[in-house]
């Protein structure tokens, strides 16, 4: 059995996948960390405003990018939850590939699980895939969940 695994999710409908593909898992992993990656742009909660400040108004932007993702973890673990697992969930600001280990190794993680956009040619060219840099960075096994066939 797997103590400890990540399930790295964004508010793309790909992470909803491998929230369903959690199902297949049940009594295969004993606990999950639900990680959301939050640009440093956007992470007004880490900037050291408090939550009263006057000045957390003039970003709505990032309020808004802030609320999005905390709901998603929300949602995350509960969903988990009532599937049976132990679950907790973390927002954290930075790059994934920067993040995501970091994380890994904080929280003794001996799995990542992550889901795959596959990015056309073009998106490909114009931005970095998250997946393929972790495949190649990591020490850890990666599971990651493709798109739903269409």
């Amino acid at each position: 059995m797997i103590n400890k695994a990540l399930l790295a999710v964004d508010n793309f409908e790909n992470s909803r996948n491998a929230l369903n593909y959690m199902r297949h898992l049940q009594g295969c992993i004993a606990n999950v960390i639900v990680l959301t990656v939050v640009d440093n742009t956007f992470a007004l909660s880490r900037t050291g405003l408090r939550s009263d400040s006057d000045e957390l108004n003039e970003y709505p932007a990032a309020q808004h990018e802030e609320q999005l993702a905390e709901a998603q973890i929300n949602r995350v673990v509960q969903s988990l939850h009532e599937m049976g697992y132990s679950a907790q969930g973390l927002m954290a600001a930075g790059t994934p590939m920067e993040v995501i280990p970091e994380q890994m190794a904080l929280f003794n993680c001996e799995l990542l699980i992550i889901s795959h956009r596959h990015l056309s040619s073009l998106g490909r060219l114009l931005n970095t895939s998250v997946t393929r840099s972790l495949l190649e960075d990591m020490l850890q096994p990666v599971l990651v969940i493709p798109r739903k066939s269409k």
